[in-house]
């Protein structure tokens, strides 16, 4: 890979010294490596001495490529045009292959790189002084994703290097996607380049062709970002403000502000009949209390006992319908001291939740069943419109509902491309 600054006159021709074709190239001044499209001859000529031929790619295809050499496309803002293209692979691996095409722009003589892999497609540029403190691309917040050593398999057009010395690189490819940084080793000399994913969509519009025209995509690209990156933090601000909202909701309702429709005090009378079974004392009725409206009722029980156990059916009567709305709750509370040291079990308090219920006036039956003598106060208070968990989870869930489908998505976009990595941080899991 190279770069350089300098505009070049527009294009020149020259003879292929194998087959004679005539060879349109367009970096006339800097150029010196050409791979003829016609019998795929590799050589060298720099404009004035006999050309040199190193040999053929015999491999390479007879077929246009899919970004033919001359087209002119724009991407990031710049006119570049396609003079070059290699085919290479790992060469302990040579399984795994991709091209890469070298873009020239016309303007100021820079050079690019647009690599394909499987469909995917990358920006690769040379990383020169000027962005070396760029945020987005610190190194370690980059991720090792492949090392080899390259090697040509063919190649089409003009370069300003000698390509064939590329096969004593060392490469090292690190992801942060959509984002790549490539360090390129030759002894002791080092070369960085940065890159970004492209997608095929973009790249479709940049050269004006068709998105058919374009190799299908397979797996995931090693840069490719995640479905729905763009709107991920706008999704995860939207999740937070609506959590928020839900819990400061639930809060105001169990501060709850208002008053209860119902609180009183009621005495179970005590069976001191010595031939009444335990539970026949008499039904207890409470005041009665209206609700203007459907709503769930929270109803809290609080019985004063000492070990000691009572059994509450309790019926929610509607007065002018005679509907009843029925539970029981049992309720008991045994403490003492043991070794020294007080223990209790069990609970004074209880309470029951009934949702839906329709307007109207009520009161509550009681049905008290305890033991023998046993006369408890019970403390009864109804609220309407209490916080019921089970809203709040539910609410929850559906918030959660798109954050998670898109963390999963993440997940698994990510665990596909990792799998073609030689560092693949889920190997471990499988």
């Amino acid at each position: 890979m190279s770069e350089t600054a300098t505009p070049r006159p527009e294009s020149a021709q020259l003879d292929c010294p194998e087959c004679h074709t005539s060879i349109t190239y367009y970096d006339v001044e800097d150029s010196e490596y050409y791979a003829c499209p016609n019998c795929h001859a590799y050589f060298r000529w720099s404009g004035e001495e006999t050309p040199k031929v190193f040999g053929n790619y015999k491999d390479a295809p007879k077929t246009s490529p899919v970004l033919p050499l001359g087209i002119l496309g724009l991407l990031d803002g710049a006119l570049y045009r396609v003079v070059g293209l290699t085919s290479r692979c790992e060469a302990n691996h040579p399984q795994y292959s991709w091209r890469e095409y070298q873009l020239l722009q016309p303007e100021t003589g820079r050079y690019v790189q647009l690599a394909e892999y499987d469909g995917h497609w990358t920006l690769i540029w040379a990383a020169s002084h000027l962005d070396k403190n760029r945020e987005d691309f610190k190194l370690p917040d980059f991720r090792i994703f492949n090392k080899y050593q390259s090697r040509i398999n063919w190649a089409l057009g003009e370069f300003d290097w000698d390509i064939e010395s590329d096969q004593s690189l060392y490469v090292t490819e690190y992801v942060n996607p959509p984002l790549l940084l490539v360090q390129e080793k030759r002894g002791r000399e080092s070369n960085w380049y940065r890159g970004r994913h492209v997608a095929p969509e973009e790249l479709a519009t940049a050269f004006n062709i068709s998105r058919s025209a374009l190799p299908h995509t397979e797996g995931t690209g090693m840069a490719e970002p995640a479905p729905g990156s763009r709107s991920w933090p706008a999704l995860w601000t939207l999740t937070g403000i609506l959590i928020a909202a839900l819990l400061l909701t639930q809060l105001l309702l169990a501060v709850r502000t208002g008053s209860p429709v119902l609180s009183q005090t009621i005495q179970v009378e005590p069976n001191t009949t010595a031939t009444a079974a335990p539970g026949t004392g008499r039904v207890l009725v409470s005041p009665s209390f209206a609700l203007d409206h459907q709503t769930a009722l929270d109803i809290e029980l609080n019985a004063t006992l000492s070990n000691q156990w009572l059994e509450l059916p309790v019926s929610l009567v509607n007065e002018q319908t005679g509907r009843g709305f029925e539970f029981t709750k049992n309720i008991e509370f045994y403490s003492g001291v043991e070794g020294g040291e007080s223990w209790s079990e069990g609970s004074r308090e209880v309470e029951a939740v009934l949702s839906r219920v329709p307007a109207g006036r009520y009161h509550l039956n009681f049905y008290p069943f305890t033991e023998k003598g046993v006369s408890p106060e019970i403390k009864v208070t109804v609220w309407a419109n209490p916080a019921l968990p089970s809203n709040f989870f539910v609410v929850l869930a559906l918030i959660l509902l798109v954050p998670g489908f898109q963390l999963l998505r993440r997940h698994w976009h990510e665990r596909r491309r990792w799998a073609n990595s030689d560092y693949n941080p889920y190997a471990t899991e499988e």
